[in-house]
């Protein structure tokens, strides 16, 4: 496996933890009227925002790359 895939490996998987996180957040039983939850869940799915937005990124600037 390239340093390149495994990369993309690591941030496809900080995207679905982030996102899985986010789900907890919101359907925990604990977190019925708590604004804490709320906002950890709210920030987990930006958290996952960012990690597409560097997923592409990154593909943008190691397009022309070789690497094996």
């Amino acid at each position: 496996m390239s340093l390149k895939t495994l990369h993309q490996v690591i941030i496809f998987a900080g995207f679905i933890i982030s996102l899985i996180f986010a789900g907890w957040c919101f359907t925990s039983p604990d977190a019925a009227g708590s604004t804490g939850y709320f906002i950890a869940g709210i920030v987990a799915i930006l958290v996952a925002i960012a990690f597409v937005g560097y997923e592409f990124h990154f593909l943008k600037k190691t397009r022309r790359l070789i690497i094996h």
